[in-house]
């Protein structure tokens, strides 16, 4: 199966992509302090029965650090990123913070999405989630990248698998953290409520049974604001469930984007 790597421009800034595979795009968007590497799970079997393109969104991964942040400039990235790749619609699957894109990108551009998929991502930031936000910036203070992406990793798994937990790390370790602090702040202040109501394509929203980041009480309230959308589970797995439970997560998308060809 060809893999492609490469880099694009989106307004000034080089951001890297990642593809593979044939047949109806689906674009995966990263969470915050994540890249495409956080995908690994995800592309081979995607990848069987679609045209998988994932990118480090602007100040990730290997893509360039702007001076200054909104989750619009990360929407757009996305939109420059299927212009440079002449994709018209695609299917979306947003993580975490890759949801909050995609509500974003839905906003601005809904001709142009095919369905979404909603994992383990926030609308808004809700009363009981707040402590654990600010638990996260006091950290961010006066903490390290080091301690930082340990607390992460910790708290988004259940299994306590320690592989995951040191790719997870490896990961988030590299951020920048003075751009991390402020896209977290950025994250802090979304509020999609009156959208949801206005999403027109198919979509499915999926939750962690132990996901304390982003509740599984959260993913209900999106599905039951969105029409036409589903809502699954995967069960024994926490905020990064596309790792801890691939099979599961692999199979609640597939089984969602084949549902649509019928």
């Amino acid at each position: 199966m060809e893999l492609r790597f490469g880099f694009f421009d989106s307004n000034g800034l080089k951001l890297r992509y990642f593809e593979v595979g044939k047949g109806e795009p689906l674009i995966l968007i990263h969470g915050l302090g994540e890249s495409l590497e956080g995908w690994t799970f995800q592309y081979s079997e995607f990848a069987r029965k679609y045209r998988v393109v994932s990118l480090d969104l602007r100040g990730f991964g290997m893509s360039d650090i702007p001076e200054k942040i909104s989750v619009r400039d990360f929407a757009e990235d996305v939109k420059n990123l299927m212009d440079f790749l002449k994709i018209d619609a695609a299917h979306l699957l947003g993580l975490s913070m890759g949801g909050v894109v995609c509500f974003e990108f839905y906003k601005n551009y809904p001709e142009r999405v095919k369905s979404l998929v909603l994992a383990n991502t926030l609308h808004k930031l809700p009363e009981e989630a707040k402590p654990l936000f600010e638990e996260r910036l006091k950290l961010l203070e006066r903490g390290s990248m080091e301690e930082i992406a340990e607390f992460i990793a910790n708290i988004s798994f259940h299994q306590k698998r320690r592989e995951l937990i040191d790719l997870v790390k490896t990961i988030i370790r590299k951020n920048d953290k003075e751009y991390y602090t402020k896209v977290t702040i950025e994250i802090g202040k979304i509020n999609y409520e009156d959208l949801l109501p206005k999403i027109a394509v198919p979509t499915l929203v999926i939750v962690a049974e132990f996901d304390i980041t982003t509740p599984p009480e959260l993913g209900e309230q999106i599905a039951k604001l969105i029409p036409n959308s589903t809502l699954k589970v995967v069960k024994n797995a926490a905020h990064l469930a596309k790792m801890e439970n691939p099979e599961e997560f692999n199979r609640f998308v597939l089984e969602f984007l084949e549902g649509l060809e019928r």
